[in-house]
């Protein structure tokens, strides 16, 4: 496994290839990225439950491509296909995929900004790095998974952000499989409700809202027992 500073020593074309990859995954959404909402689960409910059923493992597969290209491109759309995982694989493989395919796309966003795009990144939003920096020489990595839980940075922003900084990558991928658990755990919560859902106000029910509510409140709570295990250190 190369390190972070050998990236540059891999195949030349990886780079076509990976925009080889996100070619082929808009196209396999078939009707493009921009019809991926609520009224598009909606409307092909039957369909992903016929093709979950007939080849799981495409499926899964195909769902875990281009839920990570998206994330790694920051388009809309991630939340809907959360609950397309969950509606048609069920609330743990559901959670596990969305998890995985969210860290592996913010990751590849993260490399992609140290090692092929950092005057680019840096010219566009280097005028944010300051707070990143400082963030994370105040509460090193849980900085980040506190941006996770509750993203005061947008979300398109803090992959290429970190990119700059000192942060190692397995650390990067790590805090955010961390970081995003809870949030993909209640999205796909949300859509193993649909197949008996009447309307959207059956799926996000008091119990969902709830949790929802608790998860708002995680970063607070986070920080405050962060805080206080520095104080007793």
């Amino acid at each position: 496994m190369p390190s972070d500073g050998s990236l540059h020593t891999l195949h030349p074309l990886w780079p076509w290839l990976l925009a080889a990859g996100v070619v082929a995954a808009l196209a396999w959404a078939g009707n493009g990225i921009a019809g991926l909402d609520a009224g598009w689960l909606q409307t092909r409910q039957g369909e992903l439950l016929s093709l979950q059923a007939e080849q799981p493992i495409a499926f899964g597969a195909g769902l875990f491509m281009l839920f990570t290209l998206m994330s790694a491109l920051a388009l809309p759309g991630c939340s809907v296909l959360a609950l397309a995982a969950g509606l048609c694989m069920g609330w743990l493989p559901g959670t596990l995929l969305v998890v995985l395919a969210s860290s592996v796309g913010a990751t590849l966003s993260f490399l992609a900004s140290r090692h092929l795009w950092r005057d680019g990144v840096r010219r566009r939003w280097g005028h944010r790095l300051a707070r990143v920096e400082d963030g994370l020489a105040r509460d090193g990595a849980f900085y980040l998974f506190t941006l996770r839980v509750a993203p005061v940075i947008p979300y398109a922003l803090i992959n290429p952000l970190m990119g700059l900084s000192a942060m190692p990558t397995r650390q990067f991928f790590s805090v955010s499989v961390a970081g995003m658990l809870a949030g993909s755990a209640a999205y796909v919560y949300a859509g193993t409700t649909l197949g008996r859902a009447q309307g959207w106000q059956d799926i996000f029910n008091p119990g969902l809202l709830a949790a929802l509510a608790l998860l708002a409140a995680l970063p607070w709570a986070a920080r405050s027992a962060w805080q206080m295990w520095k104080r007793l250190r």
